[in-house]
């Protein structure tokens, strides 16, 4: 009973417009009433607790389930409404409409908790309208700057690749995993960046037409399913669209940022505005799971595909239906867009091209023997696929193939295209990098391992590399002694035969003295006199003997250096061909491995420095994370004190109310007395004038019946009939204006009647109130001392606690801007963040 008159009260100020809807006042009473079976702290269906405040703005496991001032975009204003599933409560009678508006004007009143709480600041989208353009952007394309590399979620193994997407301009890819979606450089293969999708497993990717936005549509299997927009340049989430009860299957961005379209099991294509989140346009045309959405890239039309095969086409502004392209007869799994064709994949293995403008089927091809799992479109207008026959493919628009990936070890899921490297995965989680040839370059991952393994990693390597350094130089150095010591032999060998060729150098010399002492006694034997000439013959023949001894010494002496000629030189040829030589070799060899691991020392720094980089950036992200969080509680606590007393200074406005109550409640009473005596009075007179009229009513009727009686008296006695008749007729008029009069007075006894029932209810029911205020009073006046030291303790403590989050709260935002200082002086060159 008190919470319908709780919910009439509300009822009244709706209409007008005298208070303000609260959580305390108005709308718990109505969960106590209907909801709090279920969501309660110890049972909390789908992870929702309504029983408190807090609790109720936290929302469920899901996320939240209330947008501040935003019924309509509320899953728990929808819930309760029962248009759409799951209805609340489950069994039942459901809420009243007068209770459903109470929860409607409270969220459109921004949740107040008590009426002097503070409004909650409805959450807003943050996407910037884009101009829609079929050609490149000018200026560099939109690339990650500083994001967070530390994974959300790291598990054992990785799972199907179901999301992935590259930027139309950028060397930009992004890639789908468990919670989060990981961004690489299609370059350098280099990660960027970490975005958290807390809502659960990413089933679709889409870069933005102008490549600033990223859009990541997915959520739980039979739960829940959402749509999150990030800005590519700072990692920030600016829009969170659709509440789901079922994982979203396909998503796309309009060109021009303004709309979302998004699909899945529920068989219903859905658009939401990207400036408040509001749904637009709801269109039920599929027969089966929506399992495809693509907008052209001018906006105009929309795509989307089924489970069916079925592919609709509607108006992108309007969402009204434009044409259907049957030809699919199996599920379709990819749809793309280029200006007047859209491309559809299908599990019958065709791709197929469309003319959006005639409705018509321009081309087909089978792709994929076996199901065709993805299409895409390139920048230029070629395709890739990819499907069940493991092979990743690129084609032209005839569907001749320019191109093909290895085989997978599984099922080929998704592929794109960046800078003419073509990015695809498979079944088991598998992520490729190849040539257009498919020549591999390298792979890629969405399940990353945490920082602080790349780091330690890196470490390791580092040290690896500089311990290979110092081994390598010291290798070198042996190898530069071992040739020092052999180039040392080398010069003595040469040194042996340079002595070795002077060894007949002498005999010649002397030889040649010889010859000259010769010639001289033959020219001393001429001018001599004829007896002295005999002597000088003796001689001559004596130093020509000499000379034929010494030239016989010459002889040997050539004939022993070459000999040692030879044998030195060919000690010099095997020294170079085979010590010397092969040194040499060792020398160029070390030098060149010396050279190879300070390449591999200097990259693993560098890779070093990068992870250091990324550790202090996360710190510096994370200390910005833990200052919005002790900057919320702040507030929070700020609530908490300004609301410390609200209990017990309401405790008192009751009982000064009942006090009034109870002192007003003699004089009221006798009011109600005399309305009851008073009803009581006009009840008896409007009684006493239904019998007098009844009286004369059955006065006039005999009188009526007795004429009616004479005029039946035989012929020829004293009544004449025609004077009979025309007396009846004032009697008639009589008993009719009789009638008529009795009625009214009928009615009026029967309002008397009314009056004097509800002046005794009122009588009474003021007189049980006034009984129960009593009972109130009593009970207020002997809880309100307790209530005021309870709330004043409260305060008190909820004071300490501000102040302790205050202090928190001021150390984290110095401690987060010293990070943001030093991180940017060693890492940006400035001193800001």
């Amino acid at each position: 009973m008190k919470t319908l008159c709780c919910v009439f009260l509300v009822g009244a100020s709706l209409v007008q417009g005298a208070e303000k809807v609260t959580y305390n006042d108005q709308v718990l009473p109505i969960f106590r009433n209907a909801c709090l079976n279920c969501h309660n702290p110890d049972k909390k269906k789908a992870g929702l607790d309504l029983s408190t405040y807090q609790a109720t703005l936290q929302g469920s496991e899901n996320g939240r389930v209330i947008e501040s001032g935003n019924a309509g975009a509320s899953l728990l204003f929808k819930c309760v409404k029962q248009t759409e599933e799951p209805k609340m409560p489950p069994k039942g009678d459901r809420l009243t409409d007068l209770e459903v508006a109470v929860i409607e004007e409270w969220i459109r009143g921004q949740l107040l908790e008590t009426a002097d709480g503070k409004a909650v600041v409805a959450a807003r989208n943050n996407v910037q309208a884009a101009v829609v353009s079929l050609e490149k952007p000018a200026g560099p394309p939109p690339m990650p700057g500083d994001l967070p590399l530390e994974p959300v979620l790291q598990v054992p193994r990785s799972t199907a690749l179901l999301a992935l997407a590259a930027s139309p301009w950028a060397p930009l890819v992004a890639v789908g995993g468990q919670k989060q979606i990981a961004l690489y450089h299609t370059g350098s293969l280099e990660p960027l960046g970490v975005l958290p999708f807390p809502e659960g497993f990413p089933a679709v990717l889409r870069f933005s037409r102008n490549g600033q936005l990223l859009l990541a549509g997915g959520g739980l299997g039979g739960k829940s399913g959402r749509v999150a927009l990030w800005d590519v340049q700072t990692g920030d989430r600016v829009a969170t669209l659709g509440n789901e009860f079922d994982q979203v299957l396909g998503a796309d961005l309009s060109p021009d940022h303004r709309f979302v379209a998004l699909g899945g099991p529920a068989k219903a294509v859905k658009i939401y505005s990207t400036k408040d989140g509001q749904l637009v346009h709801s269109m039920k045309k599929h027969t089966d799971w929506v399992t495809a959405v693509a907008y052209s890239p001018d906006g105009k039309l929309l795509a989307t595909g089924d489970r069916n095969g079925g592919i609709q086409l509607w108006e992108g502004d309007t969402g009204k239906e434009y044409s259907a392209l049957p030809g699919h007869k199996v599920m379709v799994t990819s749809l793309a867009f280029m200006p007047g064709v859209v491309a559809s994949a299908s599990e019958d293995g065709s791709v197929k091209l469309w003319d959006v403008k005639e409705g018509k089927e321009i081309r087909s091809w089978t792709a994929h023997p076996g199901g065709a799992a993805w299409v895409d479109f390139t920048p230029d207008g070629r395709l890739v696929s990819c499907g069940r026959d493991k092979l990743c493919k690129v084609w032209d628009q005839t569907g001749k193939m320019l191109g093909q990936t290895e085989p997978f070890s599984d099922i080929a899921l998704r592929a794109v295209v960046s800078n003419d490297r073509v990015i695809a995965g498979d079944w088991s989680g598998l992520i490729k990098v190849s040539a257009l040839d498919g020549k591999p370059l390298g792979e890629l991952s969405a399940n990353p391992p945490p920082l602080s393994e790349r780091f330690a990693n890196a470490q390791t390597r580092l040290a690896q590399c500089e311990a290979a350094v110092v081994e390598l130089r010291k290798k070198l150095q042996r190898a530069q002694e071992n040739l020092r010591a052999e180039q040392s032999v080398l010069e003595e060998k040469n040194r042996v035969l340079e002595a070795a060729k002077l060894l007949p150098g002498t005999v010649e010399l002397r030889i040649t003295a010889e010859m000259k002492a010769l010639e001289d006694l033959k020219k001393n034997q001429e001018a001599a006199a004829e007896p002295e000439r005999a002597g000088f013959q003796e001689k001559i023949n004596a130093q020509a003997a000499v000379i034929e001894r010494s030239r016989l010494e010459l002889a040997a002496a050539t004939q022993a250096r070459d000999a040692q000629l030879a044998a030195a030189a060919q000690s010099v040829r095997e020294s170079l061909q085979g010590g010397i030589g092969g040194l040499e070799n060792a020398v160029a060899t070390a030098k060149s491995a010396l050279e190879r691991a300070r390449a591999d020392a200097a990259s693993a720094g560098v890779q070093l420095e990068k992870w250091s980089r990324a550790r202090a950036y996360m710190a510096v992200y994370q200390s910005r994370q833990s200052v919005d969080q002790k900057q919320a509680r702040y507030e929070a606590l700020r609530g908490t004190v300004e609301a410390a007393l609200g209990s017990a200074e309401k405790t008192r406005r009751e009982l000064e109310e009942l006090s009034e109550a109870v002192s007003a409640a003699p004089a009221r009473l006798a009011a109600k007395d005399a309305e009851r005596t008073t009803a009581r009075q006009q009840l008896e007179k409007w009684t006493a004038a239904v019998a007098a009229e009844q009286t004369a009513l059955g006065e006039k009727e005999a009188q009526l019946q007795a004429l009616n009686g004479a005029e039946q008296k035989p012929a020829g006695t004293d009544n004449d009939g025609a004077g009979g008749s025309a007396a009846a007729e004032p009697l008639k008029a009589d008993i009719a204006k009789l009638k008529e009069n009795l009625e009214r007075t009928r009615a009026e006894e029967k309002k008397a009647t009314t009056a004097v029932v509800a002046a005794e209810k009122a009588a009474v029911e003021l007189r049980e109130q006034t009984e129960k205020n009593g009972v109130r009073l009593a009970k207020l006046r002997q809880e309100l001392p307790g209530l005021l030291k309870a709330a004043q303790a409260a305060k008190l403590q909820s004071e300490k606690e501000l102040a302790l989050a205050k202090k928190e709260w001021e150390t984290a935002r110095s401690a987060s801007e010293r990070l943001r200082a030093e991180y940017a002086a060693r890492y940006m060159g400035r001193g800001e963040g």
